[in-house]
């Protein structure tokens, strides 16, 4: 029998969480020349399907976004309660779940690929459900969201006992040592059923399933678990869907490139959990000169290469402390947030993926639902199925249910400066002003300063932009800004000299952010 704690670590994203790098390894160099090219990606964790494609026509779209990663569309256990991990407890590949059916996922695809919002699917293929069904809090049901019954090793119709792995390498078949990838890939993640990846068989179906995913529309995947599978078997099943799309991969290195890292590039790009890791380490307890090169958010820990890496602050894992998450900046640490992100879409360092949250006091907490159990709307006046709320406003983003972190203006506006600076890879003009002001530009492109200090900061800085009027990215994109108020756009401008200095006032805890994009005149 396994305890709360045990099933609560077992759906948490399902990361495996290897120790934070070792003192005595020394770490390589990153380097960050390439700028990527695939622009900004945002997770609208547990949104449903209509919500998202409302998002993207309302907002993503015009605010720059490039693409939109969704919650594991197969489905899944129904777990009592309803936590967010039970989206990793898969049943069968039915595209039915609390985000809504194959007709609405389909119709979100379409709609958001109409307005330039690619869609990345969290695909759950290393593992189903709870191997055992038992757990000493409450009883798992064994259904379904769409309907199916399923037992230990068997998921009628799809899986049956010899589709999984059983180890034999510990006592109860689940990983212990975190440091033998041979169980870290053949043995359970805490009694999660591990299919056999190496059988042609079991290939086939989960090739199917991402097949099925593309010809509705989708533009790539993020693969959960990742660093569970060997990586010449999950290369097998990348290489075979045809054109899988962009691919990612959930791969936790430990802030180390060690050799077994190495062959899963070749299936796609790797989630660089330690960019976080770093950036909050930097943010709450280093001069915020660490944060350029040869400063401690780069020394620290060893790197994938740039144009391999997707980047986040936080994701939905370790925003709850799992997975080395501990020192993670969140949503709930305010503007230093706002600020890690305004790093995170200014550096040259990776494909940028932005967290949007929903409130959460509790690991288990699952999204914001209604009586019924259904997951509440966040365009709650728009669309089949919306709530009738009478007086309530047309985005429920910000009070107390959907964090909505992309919405903030001190996030999207530094996606529009992103996309502006993307072919621009250089940091250029430094300037370092004591322990909380830093500035650099992105060649002669765009030029940003962050200020950590609770106290505003004025200054001259020398930009190398042309001499005009500029839009303040960081306090929110005009296009953005346009469409949530359907009226003329506003703009904090700033101004910079003939000689392309750039005299301003940069609010406590904030960053400014300028680029020939945002120039008015």
């Amino acid at each position: 029998m396994k305890t709360g704690m045990e099933i609560v670590v077992a759906a948490l994203s399902l990361v495996a969480a290897l120790s934070l790098f070792a003192a005595a390894c020394a770490p390589a160099p990153v380097a960050h020349n390439q700028a990527p090219t695939e622009g900004v990606i945002v997770h609208l964790f547990e949104w449903r399907w209509d919500d998202v494609a409302a998002e993207c026509e309302e907002f993503l779209g015009p605010a720059g976004y490039a693409a939109v990663q969704v919650s594991p569309p197969s489905e899944n256990h129904i777990v009592p309660g309803r936590p967010w991990w039970e989206r990793y407890q898969p049943v069968s590949y039915q595209l039915d779940t609390r985000s809504g059916d194959r007709e609405a996922f389909a119709d979100m695809t379409r709609r958001c690929a109409a307005v330039g919002v690619d869609i990345y699917v969290d695909a759950v293929i290393n593992h189903m459900a709870d191997a055992d069904l038992e757990h000493t809090e409450f009883k798992f049901t064994g259904r379904g969201t769409a309907g199916s019954t399923f037992g230990p090793y068997d998921y009628p119709g799809l899986w049956e006992y010899d589709d999984f792995n059983h180890c034999g390498l510990t006592a109860d078949d689940n990983i212990h040592d975190w440091d033998d990838m041979d169980q870290v890939w053949n043995c359970e993640l805490v009694d999660l059923a591990d299919l056999a990846i190496s059988k042609p068989d079991v290939q086939e179906r989960i090739i199917g399933y991402l097949s099925d995913l593309r010809s509705l529309g989708v533009a790539g995947f993020r693969v959960d678990a990742a660093k569970h599978m060997q990586p010449g078997d999950l290369h097998a099943i990348i290489s075979r869907v045809g054109d899988p799309g962009y691919v990612y991969l959930e791969v936790k290195t430990g802030g180390r490139q060690s050799e077994w890292v190495q062959a899963y590039p070749e299936s796609g790009a790797l989630t660089e959990f330690s960019f976080g890791e770093a950036l909050g380490e930097v943010l709450r307890e280093h001069p915020l000169e660490a944060l350029l090169d040869g400063g401690h958010m780069w020394t620290s820990r060893e790197y994938t290469p740039a144009d391999n890496a997707v980047v986040f602050v936080d994701n939905h894992d370790n925003q709850r402390g799992h997975g080395g998450g501990e020192g993670i900046l969140t949503y709930k640490d305010g503007r230093l947030y706002a600020l890690a992100q305004a790093f995170a879409l200014t550096w040259p360092y990776g494909r940028p993926r932005v967290m949007s949250s929903y409130a959460f006091e509790s690991d288990f907490t699952g999204p914001p639902m209604e009586p019924d159990e259904s997951t509440r709307r966040v365009h709650v006046s728009g669309g089949a199925g919306a709530s009738e709320r009478p007086g309530s406003d047309d985005v429920d983003c910000g009070k107390g249910r959907w964090v909505c972190e992309h919405r903030w203006p001190a996030i999207s506006g530094m996606v529009a400066f992103h996309n502006a600076v993307r072919g621009a890879p250089d940091v250029t003009r430094v300037q370092v002003r004591g322990q909380d002001v830093v500035a650099y530009g992105r060649g002669d492109v765009g030029f940003v300063v962050l200020n950590r200090s609770e106290a505003p900061y004025e200054g001259t800085f020398e930009t190398g932009l042309p001499e005009g009027t500029y839009c303040n990215r960081a306090a929110g994109p005009p296009q953005a800004e346009r469409t949530r108020t359907r009226g003329p756009a506003t703009c904090e401008e700033v101004r910079v000299d003939a000689d392309g200095r750039l005299r301003a006032t940069v609010a406590p805890v904030a960053a400014l952010a300028i680029d020939l994009d945002a120039r008015r005149n």
